[in-house]
């Protein structure tokens, strides 16, 4: 009988920990946020967004631009770069714009010693002509991750991003619903 109590003490918070980790993400860190209808991921919306960012890209130095970008084209550009990895830590990701925000979710694999779903909420404005994004809250599984964190991943984000915008300089962004505006000049 005194080892069943042993063995019942063991397996209760084994059990618990492995429920957080892998059972609804929502008990510890809230709900995780869903776009106002499913991005669909298409090769067609991939490779209309890269079209148009290289044309804005092109451009003559002192030409300004416009490029919109819509929920479906970012989910999907962003799903095929991912595929392109044979161990992608991301799966399913699902990035959309509302209320002057981005968010995304996705399912997070390779990662972790178990899958689990993901989600973050992010601002994005212009900072010395570029793009930066600060990320406000990211939640892996049923932990919310910590603001050092954050602060460590907008930086490498805005790296990222930074990378990817030579040779223009932003002048305005605006998140609106279902899409994201940026405008610059070619530099």
């Amino acid at each position: 009988m005194r080892s069943r109590s042993t063995l019942v003490r063991f397996l209760l918070p084994l059990l618990v920990l492995v429920g957080l980790a892998c059972g609804p993400c929502n008990l510890v860190s809230g709900e995780i946020p869903t776009p106002p209808h499913p991005v669909a991921v298409s090769t067609e919306a991939a490779g209309q967004l890269e079209s148009r960012l290289q044309q804005s890209l092109q451009g003559q130095p002192g030409q300004e631009f416009i490029v919109r970008m819509t929920d479906a084209e970012v989910t999907s550009l962003v799903a095929f770069q991912l595929a392109k990895y044979s161990e992608s830590p991301v799966t399913n990701p699902q990035i959309w714009f509302t209320k002057g925000k981005m968010y995304g979710t996705g399912r997070l694999v390779n990662v972790l010693p178990v899958e689990t779903e993901f989600y973050f909420i992010a601002n994005a404005h212009v900072q010395d002509g570029k793009v930066a994004v600060d990320m406000e809250k990211v939640s892996a599984g049923a932990l919310p991750i910590p603001t050092s964190v954050l602060d460590t991943l907008s930086q490498s984000i805005n790296e990222t991003v930074e990378e990817a915008q030579l040779g223009v300089k932003v002048t305005d962004l605006e998140v609106l619903e279902g899409e994201i505006v940026v405008r610059g000049v070619k530099e």
